[in-house]
């Protein structure tokens, strides 16, 4: 039998409304201020958001796996891109890119 997998990459700007989003619907508030920058780890993916606040300091926001992954597949939702519900979705960094890969 046939298997499909779907690979869907995400750019960092979508990642970053992704989670923000994710965040603020979750009653679990990210740091105040600007994302500046994101960086992307692998084994598990995770990132880190780098916040500029507005007394000039920094601040780092680790998300790990799940919530990340978590956040994507909701971003996909109000995307109106179709996820099937039956099927294993993980996440993976193709071409620099975090990637939900989605497969039954």
């Amino acid at each position: 039998m046939p298997i499909e997998i779907r690979h869907i990459l995400f750019s960092q700007e979508e990642v970053i409304r992704a989670v923000v989003e994710y965040h603020r619907r979750s009653g679990n508030p990210l740091p105040a201020g600007s994302v500046i920058r994101i960086e992307v780890m692998q084994d598990p993916v995770r990132c880190a958001l780098h916040f500029a606040r507005d007394d000039n300091s920094r601040q780092v926001a680790w998300v790990d796996n799940q919530p990340l992954a978590s956040a994507l597949i909701m971003f996909c939702i109000n995307q109106r891109i179709p996820l099937p519900t039956k099927s294993t979705k993980l996440l993976e960094v193709m071409n620099d890119k975090v990637t939900l890969v989605v497969h039954r």
